[in-house]
């Protein structure tokens, strides 16, 4: 048995993880079952980057400010809810329809990479998403994404986690 507070050493070294909260197991499983199904938004939000925006499921679509986006819901119950992602599980898309869309307001360089914060929404909430160093970009430049892989969870079970 080891214990750590340092996520990434725990998903190298460790066969299997356990996430505690507050003296209570949250989620056990593989390092992969824990950071790629997560089952609560803490353990999301706890191993590994990641950005939250609220949305709407109506019907079995997702919903960003009025606007459908082309993400299933999945066994998510219709109401509000929280769409989970990480910065590098993103696709720049050309076509708006059904994206999330926003607006640039940081530009850094990580390495290889370029870190984005956009401001996304009506409420312009704030994400990070990654891009390569070379993808063009300018301050205030929209751009439309969709994730790769993310998760929902209905408001009520962001709340309480």
């Amino acid at each position: 048995m080891f214990v750590t507070h340092d996520q990434e050493e725990a998903l190298e070294l460790a066969d299997r993880v356990v996430v505690m909260s507050q003296g209570r197991i949250e989620q056990i499983g593989t390092p992969d079952e824990i950071y790629d199904s997560p089952n609560s938004p803490f353990v999301f939000s706890f191993i590994g980057e990641s950005s939250v925006l609220p949305v709407n499921v109506e019907q079995g679509k997702v919903w960003l400010d009025g606007h459908q986006l082309d993400l299933p819901s999945g066994d998510v119950p219709d109401g509000p809810a929280q769409l989970f992602l990480r910065p590098h599980d993103v696709d720049v898309v050309e076509n708006a329809s059904g994206a999330i869309v926003g607006q640039v307001c940081v530009l850094r360089r990580h390495a290889g990479l370029r870190r984005v914060d956009l401001e996304v929404g009506l409420k312009r909430n704030r994400i990070e998403i990654e891009l390569p160093a070379d993808f063009s970009l300018n301050l205030a430049s929209p751009i439309a994404f969709l994730p790769r892989r993310y998760r929902l969870y209905p408001a009520s079970q962001a709340l309480e986690s």
